[in-house]
């Protein structure tokens, strides 16, 4: 009984203060930059050589954040989901860049849309990690 009422009051002290949630890493907080300054780019209309650039740079944010001893899964699987979307973008850029066909433009364009949204997304799940 004690031992419940222990676990239940540490419990309480750290909802109530934050001192058990886990804290943003500086290499956490530097690939949510990169992937909001891409964000902060689409919405500002970048172009695809820009896009390009800063996918590299948050690509090797990413590389090194996770070579941390233990990179938090929440933040992780988010990240890698937003990324994954920024790169299928990337390629339906790519595509409807090159192609003559309106229709397959057309295609790309939709793809675009749908993966750079579901970034989007995921750079919110990923923020809500440490919430």
């Amino acid at each position: 009984m004690q031992r419940a009422v222990v676990v239940v009051v540490i419990a309480f002290f750290c909802t109530i203060i934050g001192a058990c949630s886990p804290k943003i890493t500086p290499e956490e907080a530097k690939v949510l930059v990169s992937l909001d300054e891409i964000q902060r780019g689409i919405e500002s209309n970048i172009d695809y050589n820009r896009f390009v650039e800063l996918l590299k740079t948050t690509k090797a944010e990413i590389v090194i954040l996770k070579k941390n001893d233990h990179p938090n899964p929440c933040f992780v699987g988010a990240i890698d989901k937003c990324y994954a979307s920024y790169e299928i973008a990337r390629k339906a850029w790519k595509k409807k860049i090159e192609s003559k066909d309106e229709r397959r433009k057309a295609d790309m364009e939709l793809t675009l849309s749908f993966s750079l949204s579901f970034a989007a997304l995921n750079i919110e799940k990923a923020n809500n990690c440490y919430k």
